[in-house]
């Protein structure tokens, strides 16, 4: 477990939640994804990745292997969802839960040409606020 204390308001945060790690290629996918998120936050949490924009950057080319890769990538990071147990979120207590970065809004085909999905904030303000070690980058 550890603490933090913030002095100036002598707020005390306990940040115990560890997470394992999916492989560098699917970090790196899920920076990419925040980032994207973050670029376009006025927007809502709801919106499309081109595969290509995927392939360039992985510096593959466009075909259906490439498309099962990046599914595979993305299987991989909502395999590791944040498990929260004994904390209060929104004046709640959350017994135990489990929390995905986001939600696919359909499936993955080279076909569609891109990736639709959701961000989940309460994902983002767990990692952020409990997480020791997230893979993702704030």
């Amino acid at each position: 477990m550890v603490c933090v204390e913030i002095k100036e308001c002598g707020i005390k945060v306990v940040k115990d939640i560890e997470i394992s790690w999916p492989s560098n290629e699917a970090i790196r996918l899920a920076n990419a994804i925040l980032h994207t998120y973050q670029m376009s936050e006025y927007e809502g949490t709801e919106f499309e990745i081109p595969i290509e924009t995927i392939c360039k950057f992985f510096n593959e080319p466009c075909t259906p292997e490439s498309a099962a890769r990046i599914s595979a990538l993305v299987d991989e990071i909502l395999a590791e969802p944040v498990a929260v147990m004994n904390k209060v979120l929104d004046r709640k207590v959350i017994i135990w839960k489990t929390y995905d970065f986001f939600t696919l809004l359909m499936p993955i085909h080279m076909s569609s040409g891109f990736i639709k999905l959701n961000i989940n904030l309460d994902y983002l303000r767990i990692t952020k606020e409990f997480v020791v070690n997230p893979y993702l980058e704030f």
